[in-house]
């Protein structure tokens, strides 16, 4: 019954995720089938916790999960009624063969870790709790759960994305099962396999190039053992799929009159403050290349309005935790212009903090290495937009993410600094990925963005090509 109820759960995500896509993109648009489950895993888990979370203002109990169920079947509906076409096939050559079966028992590795291991720290005390409250209550996190102070240390003004996933699939089990719970996190290990697949078709035209990246995803110890990684519980990893989605979208809608993939930068854009409050730092980050972009491609100023959706999710929830009275975190201090002052003798050693858990290579192993070589890459093609895209969206969070800790309120903020900073730079590491497949391409004498035009698709059949069909897997 469990396996019915998992499958019920994350058919229904899916289900509605892939009708908000369809709403999304052009009928004509033809997208790959990794790519598909990608976007309406993405979107799905947005929309249902979303609903979870607004619905919950004014029902609770049997009529919340019904409410939401009704809405995405709907979803689906229109998902069934707008579908969108597959591409046309080639024949996958051996060698891209043999890289699938790689990363295909990768990604079994990974569910069967992450079912032998017990959730982390900030995965049962962060993250789940919330989930495990909201359940017990109707599916509604109890008013008293944001202004109890012995409940700080849960970080109840923590966004609600990954929690209310987890209730969804409690709603299905009706119990609240920690240990179904953990399926949630190797998905979204799968999720961006298929995602770096077919981001690499996109930018390069092979399909092999997104399937050795994905296949060395499992080859970081960061993304997949350590804390904060897939199989922990944490909210670190998903943020990092939700932001390669976001980026990866903006660098294919620099091109010229690519509206789809705008379409669907706008939307993860709007999701990546909801599933943890670092998002924050992320959507501003994003936000201000989509605006760059914008610019860049002489769109027209409708398009601007890609910042709204974000601007209503991180303004609602803020006026949603003021209404709650809910306790703010101790670990920072107050954000003014005399505490930076007062801490800047902070920023050297923690430089110095940044670099040596660039060198971690129990952590890490060479992967900040192998950037730093695309990065050297894409310096060379800094005046495309598309690569200044990826470098953005790469040096800025970490930049902002080492000066959060100026004001930290930690007496040894080296400390706070050493328990945190692997995780922070997991949420931009899966863009490292993309900086990488544009590196080791063949297609290197031409600007990085225009390495594989969207309406073009190269078969693997030697001399061959398609138009006007759009591939990414």
């Amino acid at each position: 019954m469990s396996a019915l109820a998992l499958l019920g759960a994350f058919g229904t995500l899916l289900v509605a995720g892939y009708g908000l896509l369809t709403l999304l993109v052009h009928q004509e648009t033809r997208f790959g089938l990794t790519e598909q489950i990608a976007f309406s895993w993405l979107l799905g888990t947005g929309a249902v916790s979303l609903l979870l979370w607004i619905f919950g203002l004014f029902v609770h109990g049997v009529l919340l999960p019904a409410l939401v169920s009704i809405v995405c079947l709907l979803l689906g509906f229109v998902g069934w009624r707008r579908m969108v076409s597959l591409p046309f096939r080639c024949a996958p050559k051996s060698f891209e063969i043999f890289l699938g079966i790689i990363v295909v028992i990768e990604i079994a590795v990974v569910f069967y870790l992450s079912f032998v291991h017990t959730f982390g720290w900030d995965g049962l005390l962060n993250w789940e709790i919330k989930a495990h409250y909201a359940f017990a209550n109707g599916g509604v996190l109890p008013a008293t759960y944001f202004s109890d102070s012995g409940r700080a240390f849960s970080h109840p003004e923590y966004p609600l994305a990954i929690p209310f996933t987890e209730l969804w699939l409690y709603f299905w089990l009706g119990e609240a099962d920690q240990f179904c719970a953990k399926a949630i996190f190797p998905m979204f290990y799968v999720i961006g396999t298929f995602l770096v697949i077919a981001l690499g078709r996109r930018l390069t035209g092979k399909t092999w190039t997104g399937l050795l990246m994905a296949a060395f995803l499992f080859f970081v110890p960061q993304i997949t053992v350590e804390v904060g990684s897939a199989i922990t519980g944490y909210a670190d990893f998903p943020l990092g799929i939700f932001y390669l989605a976001t980026i990866g979208c903006l660098f294919c809608a620099t091109e010229p009159k690519n509206d789809t993939f705008f379409r669907l930068y706008a939307s993860c854009l709007a999701l990546l403050p909801w599933v943890k409050r670092d998002g924050l730092i992320l959507w501003v980050v994003a936000a201000a290349c989509g605006v760059f972009v914008i610019l860049r491609t002489k769109r027209a100023s409708r398009y601007f309005w890609a910042l709204v959706p974000g601007l209503l999710i991180i303004c609602g929830w803020r006026f949603y935790l003021s209404a709650m009275h809910a306790t703010q975190s101790a670990d920072f201090l107050p954000v003014n212009w005399d505490t930076f002052s007062n801490h800047l003798y902070r920023v050297l050693p923690l430089l110095s903090a940044l670099l040596a858990e660039f060198h971690n290579l129990s952590a890490w192993g060479l992967f900040w290495f192998v950037v730093a070589i695309g990065v050297a890459y894409l310096l060379g093609q800094i005046r495309t937009p598309g690569s200044l895209v990826l470098l953005t969206a790469l040096f800025v969070p970490i930049v902002l993410y080492l000066l959060t800790y100026v004001f930290s309120s930690w007496p040894n903020y080296l400390e706070h600094v050493g328990l945190s900073i692997s995780r922070l730079l997991l949420h931009v590491a899966p863009v490292g990925f993309l900086i990488i497949i544009l590196a080791v391409t063949r297609r290197s004498a031409k600007s990085p963005a225009r390495l594989h035009q969207p309406g073009v698709v190269t078969c693997a059949m030697a001399g061959s090509e398609r138009t006007p069909v759009v591939e990414l897997a």
